[in-house]
């Protein structure tokens, strides 16, 4: 059977990025989302008859990449029975439809590295503990553990990817990158007085570039693994402060720059980086992009 993926959350940041790397290897893509569009099924995943349904009308399925998710962790901290009926609960309706629909079919649940919380160790590797510091992570910890539930209590075949920091053209501006590069823009062309808004500076992420980070998925759902956990990482951390001299260092104008207290969570973590070791050992899976193809 060729390879039939659906996709959730593909009308988001990652899933276009994920089409097209499946369409590349002769995948055939299909996805639930919210916006309507061409080989997408319209669904609310919070919505359990709605997922029944679009996974009725998919049909047969050989994976599911299961990316749909609050993922702005100041949002999740406003309004956790929100992140939390979309980030549990979203899952918890996607597997109980498949295990009917599509009980064969290979389950990558797109996990989050916010669940390891402060590190107790670095790199942090997948037996780290789990201790989520944040509304986001707490919601994405309890799907996490529902997929390793539902892989031992079921024949599903179920991966999760725990993915650092990532970052690609496309990205949200809510997020650290890009929201340096476009008040940058805005500043240059004279669309915001020259001062930036930021927020902790000091400290230190794990990042990959988008496109790495899809090579991975793809790559862990080609090995057939199941019941598997597998960190996506660089296994190197760059201070955000660093992070934004680099951006800065490329600007045409003089920048001031002031800390935002909205960009400030309540509980940050100094510094953390993974260990992908395991990542690699089973696909031969390695970061392609350097930190500054991510900026420039």
């Amino acid at each position: 059977m060729k390879q039939r993926a659906l996709i959730t959350g593909i009308n988001g940041f990652v899933g276009k990025y994920l089409t097209r790397a499946l369409q590349s290897r002769g995948w055939e893509v299909l996805g639930l989302g919210i916006v309507p569009e061409a080989g997408v099924i319209p669904c609310d995943i919070t919505d359990q008859a709605q997922v029944k349904q679009a996974l009725q009308e998919a049909g047969a399925l050989t994976h599911v990449f299961h990316l749909a998710a609050q993922t702005f962790v100041p949002a999740a901290n406003e309004a956790p029975q929100a992140s939390m009926a979309v980030n549990y609960g979203g899952t918890v309706n996607l597997l109980q439809a498949l295990s009917k629909h599509a009980p064969e079919a290979h389950f990558l649940y797109i996990s989050s590295a916010d669940i390891y919380g402060p590190p107790q160790y670095l790199p942090v590797d997948e037996a780290h503990p789990i201790q989520p510091p944040n509304a986001y992570a707490i919601s994405k910890a309890a799907a996490d553990h529902y997929c390793a539930f539902f892989a031992q209590a079921t024949a599903q075949p179920t991966l999760r990817m725990r993915p650092f920091n990532h970052s690609g053209p496309g990205q949200a501006d809510n997020f650290v990158l890009p929201s340096f590069a476009r008040q940058i823009a805005a500043i240059e062309a004279g669309k915001q007085a020259p001062v930036m808004r930021v927020g902790n500076l000091e400290a230190a992420r794990d990042f990959l570039h988008v496109e790495d980070v899809v090579q991975a998925y793809v790559l862990a759902a080609e090995t057939g693994a199941s019941d598997a956990v597998f960190n996506v990482a660089s296994g190197a951390a760059v201070r955000i402060q660093d992070a934004l001299d680099r951006l800065l260092s490329h600007a045409n104008v003089d920048i001031a720059i002031e800390e935002d207290p909205a960009r400030m969570r309540p509980v940050d973590v100094p510094e953390i980086r993974g260990d992908a070791t395991a990542l690699t050992k089973a696909t031969g899976w390695q970061a392609e992009h350097s930190f500054d193809d991510l900026l420039l």
